[in-house]
């Protein structure tokens, strides 16, 4: 069966350590402290566990264009590699509660999940250890935002500037990035519904130049957080820096991405 241009490359991905490592490179750690803290929450004995679920998650993700829940086991657009090992782990799965129909495939994450959602004082530490992380990074990357910044549009100066720096043209309203390989790498800003800044309004896309209907297409954080598990913690930001950190995390981790991909030319 023939193979489609995007899904082909996509296939070639190195997948998510080695975008993990890059990413870090730039000076990104938020993500890695949040894998960190869970594997200290889930007992050395389960990191191996923890960083395989990760990576599979991972490359089912990338090759089901983000379209899928590998939790569940369900897809949009079946991915060309599917994890034995995912399969395994949800054939095995006894852990299912009411109220949480879709846990992680680690039993452990999802005791971690569910103290967070029930203990407040827990939740409170969390909070107060990733907010102190954003707001120390922030300042690593020297970001100050100026004034008032309660709307989405006001996010898209900023925008402008970090996907100007990484090699994003604007066209039509979005930032664009071409590759020699025929893939086509958008970053765009979602500002219909309530226009206060509830959530980063960040949407990407990747297509082939050849076959611009079939689309590697999300909107915020969730699917770059199966890409590289911890990102999330990027967002909420409790002030204007620390959302504005998100937004350059984001748009920093999808042109390592696109880098990851354009690299296998």
């Amino acid at each position: 069966m023939e193979v489609r241009p995007l899904l082909g490359i996509l296939m070639r991905w190195p997948g998510r350590v080695a975008t993990q490592l890059a990413f870090e490179s730039l000076g990104f750690s938020i993500h890695k402290e949040w894998q960190d803290r869970v594997i200290r929450f889930c007992g050395e004995q389960q990191a191996g566990v923890l960083n395989r679920y990760w990576d599979e998650v991972a490359l089912e993700t990338m090759q089901s264009l983000g379209k899928g829940n590998s939790d569940q086991r369900r897809f949009v657009v079946e991915p060309t590699y599917r994890s034995a090992f995912l399969d395994d782990l949800f054939a095995a799965r006894d852990f299912v509660e009411p109220g949480f129909p879709n846990p992680p495939l680690v039993k452990s994450m999802f005791d971690r999940f569910k103290k967070f959602w029930f203990d407040a004082e827990f939740r409170a530490r969390e909070a107060e250890v990733f907010g102190r992380l954003r707001m120390a990074e922030a300042g690593q990357f020297g970001i100050e935002p100026v004034g008032e910044f309660v709307q989405k549009s006001d996010v898209i100066p900023f925008v402008e500037r970090y996907c100007s720096a990484l090699a994003f043209e604007r066209h039509r309203g979005r930032w664009r990035r071409k590759a020699t390989c025929g893939l086509i790498f958008e970053v765009g800003i979602e500002l219909g519904g309530n226009r206060f800044r509830l959530k980063p309004p960040l949407k990407f896309r990747i297509y082939h130049k050849d076959d611009v209907e079939y689309v590697f297409e999300t909107e915020g954080v969730a699917v770059l957080d199966r890409l590289v598990p911890g990102v999330a913690q990027y967002f909420p930001g409790e002030n204007a820096t620390e959302y504005i950190l998100g937004v350059k995390a984001q748009i920093e981790l999808f042109s390592t991405i696109a880098c990851s991909l354009t690299e296998l030319e």
